[in-house]
């Protein structure tokens, strides 16, 4: 008997192994500085190939810091949370909605694109999603509009090198380009050096725009939004020890912290007096979260917390949040758009 079960053990699993190799992955690009050249690295069909590279992206030597955090007279915002890997339903989302065209390009004007953490983990279209984003950064820019790549909890994980919520694609990739996760976005990468150069908390039109949320604790710091997304941007990459051992940083990354809060949707946990006097200490009219899940677009205390991670990571459906002509409106994956408040 005992022999039987290790035989079918044994056969369990190089079947799992053969389904394994039987997976087809293609990842990329991932550029990388070389001793004389940027490398591209690109894997199509499990194959890796490394390249100069030559391709039709600006790729800039440094990435410019944002001077502030704080914007006034943007004529119209869409902001989205959480895409985690599913890239479709954000093309879909932005294409429905005109933010983008049919080939992916900007087609918002001066408006806002604000998206509030966590492209990253789950899904197996994070790298696809990152370099969307980059490109429309710049066509935004171009067109007199902004877009804010706000970082959440997940991008600090993975500048950390936290490999728990990867897809299998992105174990594997780790694989053959032989690198770990904190190295493949490391500032001798060119996405290491664009992430580490976003911030973490931003107000647009007096809407406060974050990825988990505002507790007193963060508030008692008394920093600018701007001292408070440089504490942050030094914290990039730090152990969970260093981060402990830090008196700012150890309250940024806190459970209380910015980018893993979620204290608005607990009941009892805050009432709205405390709402008002967080706003009021922000100087702020609303507070836009993603982090928590809901299955759609929410508000909270009297309209004044939006939450807008309308659950992309499950790969099914989301919604997109747009603040145009002074209305709040919900905006689905068909185009179809409502107030989302009176």
């Amino acid at each position: 008997m005992k022999t039987h079960i290790l035989l079918f053990t044994g056969f369990l699993a190089c079947f799992t192994n053969l389904v394994s190799a039987a997976k087809l992955y293609n990842d990329g690009p991932y550029l990388i500085d070389g001793d004389k050249a940027l490398m591209e690295y690109q894997i199509n069909n499990n194959q890796l190939k490394i390249y100069d590279y030559k391709g039709d992206l600006s790729i800039p030597k440094t990435f410019k810091i944002n001077e502030k955090d704080v914007y006034n007279n943007a004529e119209k915002i869409a902001a989205i949370s959480d895409i985690h890997g599913q890239v479709n339903i954000f093309i879909q989302l932005l294409e429905k909605n005109g933010v983008i065209d049919a080939n992916h390009n900007w087609t918002w004007g001066k408006g806002h694109l604000v998206i509030t953490g966590d492209i990253f983990d789950r899904g197996d279209t994070v790298t696809e999603a990152l370099w969307l984003v980059y490109k429309l950064e710049q066509q935004a820019a171009k067109a007199g509009g902004k877009l804010h790549y706000l970082l959440g909890n997940h991008e600090y994980m993975v500048l950390r090198g936290d490999e728990r919520y990867l897809h299998d694609k992105y174990v594997y990739t780790l694989k053959v380009i032989n690198r770990d996760l904190k190295a493949l976005f490391a500032e001798d990468t060119v996405l290491g050096r664009w992430l580490r150069s976003k911030s973490t908390v931003i107000k647009v039109n007096g809407f406060v725009f974050l990825h988990g949320g505002i507790h007193q604790d963060f508030l008692d710091l008394n920093l600018s939004l701007e001292e408070a997304n440089a504490q942050f941007r030094n914290s990039i990459g730090l152990s969970k020890k260093e981060v402990k051992s830090h008196d700012i940083y150890k309250v940024l990354h806190a459970s209380t912290g910015p980018i893993w809060y979620r204290g608005f949707f607990k009941e009892d946990e805050l009432d709205q007096k405390q709402i008002e006097s967080l706003l009021k200490q922000l100087d702020a009219k609303r507070i836009v979260v993603g982090h928590t899940s809901m299955k759609q677009l929410e508000t909270r205390f009297n309209d004044k917390i939006l939450a807008i991670d309308a659950s992309i990571k499950k790969g099914k459906r989301g919604e997109l949040l747009i603040w145009q002509d002074n209305k709040f409106i919900r905006a689905d994956i068909q185009g179809k758009q409502s107030l989302l408040f009176n």
